[in-house]
């Protein structure tokens, strides 16, 4: 799939798939705590995983404005877009770093959705999101090297196919790619249970012997090859945020019109109006600051400080439409048939922002590092 016009018609062309797996689906999924396997099929075989993957090598190379629509429209339809943000965005890190021969072998088929590419393997028991410290390591031995990690929270480790490993080298941080069909009896995984169903797992690695072609850019500059793709992921995951967020809020709406309580419509009390003006303003803002990102990265400026404000703007904004949700919804705002419980759960996964509002402080305001 090429767009002419990278923005023009996502909305519309998605709109029929989106109809065909509505909230009824995800809520079906989400009891299940499954991977939502016929949806992610479906849009693989809609071209939408090749996002940012070079035509040469089978991809649209459509970029982050259009990436950052479909996991709106995804979430906006009442679904859970984490796995196709996962598989759209994490393959850019070997698009940026990796050797021809790993684009050549696996860029194809990641396009298509044939092999998922769903994993990084980077945050640690001890030293959590903290990608400086790690204890995992990667030692040379011979003309390849010998793997051992600890890791937690990782999401989508036992579906997934391809998985990134960062490790502490004697050059520094390093990056690792792994086919888990060839090594995946060497790689423990064990379910975390989450309030969201995220399939999180911990992910034990004890002396994995690989060759020195599993390391994607330079040893020692793993960390700096991540980091690449921050921006984008952050712009996506506020994208993500945003269309929860109006999914709620679009429900919230027609419920507050169509809703009667004592011979009124619902809508009519201050109660139930303010919090919805006032979630409502939040996410516009939040999505003119995603915009704002977009438009820098696509003239090649730095939007290091701005996508971490984007991404708290609309995951604090989707908090507060869950809220005003809640208030709108009352009592069955708890019930499975309504989705705001569901989206509840969701949300709760973009308001951890400690470490960007450190990044906001040290990038825009010039304070001390955290």
């Amino acid at each position: 799939m090429v767009w002419a016009n990278p923005t023009a018609g996502v909305r519309e062309a998605l709109a029929p798939l989106l109809r065909r797996f509505g909230p009824e689906y995800w809520r079906e999924v989400d009891a299940a705590r499954a991977f939502p396997t016929e949806f992610f099929d479906a849009m693989g075989r809609a071209g939408y995983f090749g996002t940012f993957i070079p035509e040469g090598f089978g991809g649209a190379d459509a970029g982050p404005a259009v990436a950052s629509l479909v996991v709106e429209e995804i979430n906006r339809a009442g679904g859970d877009a984490a796995a196709i943000n996962a598989q759209m965005s994490i393959c850019r890190t070997l698009v940026l770093h990796g050797s021809e021969e790993q684009k050549r072998r696996w860029l194809p088929a990641v396009a298509r959705g044939e092999v998922r590419f769903l994993a990084v393997a980077a945050t640690e028991p001890g030293s959590g999101a903290n990608m400086q410290e790690l204890a995992s390591t990667a030692v040379r031995e011979g003309d390849g090297w010998v793997l051992s990690a600890r890791k937690v929270m990782i999401s989508f480790a036992e579906h997934t196919r391809l998985m990134i490993l960062l490790a502490r080298a004697e050059e520094g941080t390093t990056l690792f790619l792994l086919d888990l069909d060839e090594v995946g009896e060497k790689v423990e995984r064990h379910p975390i249970r989450m309030i969201a169903n995220r399939m999180t797992t911990s992910v034990f690695i004890d002396a994995l012997r690989v060759p020195d072609e599993a390391r994607i850019g330079p040893a020692g500059g793993g960390l700096r090859c991540l980091m690449d793709g921050f921006v984008v992921r952050r712009v996506l995951a506020a994208a993500e945020a945003i269309g929860n967020a109006r999914f709620l809020l679009e429900r919230s709406v027609e419920y507050a019109k169509t809703r009667e309580t004592h011979g009124k419509l619902i809508g009519v009390h201050q109660g139930i109006q303010y919090p919805l003006v006032q979630a409502h303003m939040k996410v516009e803002a939040a999505d003119l600051m995603r915009w704002d990102v977009l438009d820098r990265v696509a003239r090649g400026e730095e939007a290091v400080a701005r996508s971490a404000m984007a991404k708290v703007l609309a995951s604090e904004a989707a908090w507060e439409t869950t809220r005003a949700a809640l208030t709108t919804f009352g009592g069955w705002a708890l019930a499975a048939e309504y989705d705001c419980e569901r989206k509840l759960r969701e949300g709760t996964v973009f308001v951890f922002n400690n470490l960007l509002m450190n990044l906001i402080a040290d990038k825009a305001l010039g304070l001390p590092r955290a």
